[in-house]
């Protein structure tokens, strides 16, 4: 067993700009092969470009809420999902997110099957 406290974590503020992730779970930090795990910060009024992965990902809110964004890049679907939501993308499907407010930060909690860090994870960014 590995237990990794996120709050001693190195910072990801480059990964998917302008959100903070802590990179929890992989292959450098647990030595697995086939997850990768993030806390993720969203800063209040904080959206990223809509992008894909090559793997499944999911994602539970811890602090929102949040919208989420799926579909044709042109004319993504958006949806309102609050602490407690568990979502899943499937590879290769287009999606983001946004924090609406503009006082507060949100929070999620995300992974990636079948890819073992997130360099691995064929990020596409399409906008």
């Amino acid at each position: 067993m590995k237990i990794i406290n996120s709050l001693g974590l190195e910072k990801d503020l480059r990964y998917e700009s302008p959100y903070t992730i802590m990179w929890g779970v992989n292959e450098e930090t647990a030595g697995t092969r086939v997850m990768t795990m993030q806390r993720t910060i969203i800063p209040p009024g904080g959206k990223n470009k809509l992008h894909y992965h090559a793997c499944d990902a999911t994602f539970y809110v811890v602090k929102g809420p949040i919208y989420v964004y799926c579909g044709d890049p042109k004319r993504p679907e958006r949806h309102l999902v609050q602490p407690g939501h568990f979502c899943y993308v499937p590879a290769g499907e287009v999606h983001g997110q946004e924090n609406p407010s503009q006082t507060d930060h949100a929070e999620l909690i995300a992974s990636y099957g079948n890819c073992p860090h997130q360099d691995k994870a064929g990020t596409t960014f399409v906008e």
